[in-house]
């Protein structure tokens, strides 16, 4: 009986010690949850450096002048971030700067119409055009749980630079024709989702606008062309849509 009695208690004892055990090891963890601030990071950002890479495309929005003549085509950007220490470890908004290009892929159809060749009329074109933009950015962190949402704003500098253009004529004549550079300053809207992968790695999607203050359609650089529709004074109205990966430096 004494022994049967001693069991119970070993068997008590046991039962009492692991589930203080499990108390003591859950608690801290309850506590620091409930202590977090409601808009402390989730996605493994902390103050430092970070470096962005993304690949994505760029498209003309309500394009005007000769800026028409070009369609969608690839866009490549890297950045560099900082973010400061803040109330809950890290700041609400970040500094960044950034260069970006991108490549347009001529618009045939549209150049046929806007350009008369010195006999008959184009059949087929090709060529590219680039757009360069260097810039200082913002982005403003807003709380969510698991991602790391932001709004971006930028300010900078923006080049376009149209290559020659490549034609065939219904004569069978082929030539060429350029498009004049134009730069100016840009201003930049955007918003964008970062999520941690692993680490100090973390991959994220960003949507922008790009208003660049330049004067497209200056008119064809082949002087015994004509350009029927250019407008000297439009300014650069385009969209990029992008994916990559943020990386933080150092340790």
């Amino acid at each position: 009986m004494q022994n049967q009695k001693a069991r119970q208690r070993a068997v008590f004892l046991a039962a009492a010690s692991t589930a203080l055990a499990l108390l003591l090891g859950i608690a801290p963890r309850h506590a620091a949850a409930q202590d977090r601030p409601a808009d402390a990071p989730t996605t493994g950002m902390q103050p430092g450096d970070y470096l962005r890479f993304g690949v994505g495309s760029t498209i003309p929005v309500n394009p005007q002048g000769s800026l028409r003549d070009w369609k969608a085509g690839p866009a490549f950007n890297l950045a560099y971030e900082n973010w400061q220490a803040g109330g809950n470890g890290i700041g609400r908004v970040g500094f960044g700067l950034g260069v970006a290009y991108s490549r347009l892929p001529l618009k045939q159809d549209q150049f046929a119409n806007d350009f008369t060749p010195t006999t008959g009329t184009v059949t087929e074109a090709s060529g590219h055009a680039g757009i360069l933009e260097i810039t200082s950015n913002l982005r403003i962190r807003l709380p969510a749980p698991l991602v790391m949402p932001a709004i971006t704003i930028g300010l900078g500098f923006i080049n376009w630079s149209p290559g020659d253009i490549t034609y065939v004529s219904t004569t069978g004549v082929t030539g060429k024709a350029k498009q004049s550079s134009r730069s100016g300053a840009e201003i930049a809207l955007g918003a964008s989702i970062d999520r941690e992968i692993y680490d100090r790695f973390a991959a994220y999607v960003e949507a922008a606008y790009v208003y660049g203050y330049t004067s497209y359609g200056a008119g064809f650089g082949t002087p015994t062309s004509i350009c029927q529709s250019c407008d000297p004074l439009k300014n650069t109205t385009v969209a990029t849509l992008r994916g990559g990966l943020r990386v933080r430096m150092g340790r």
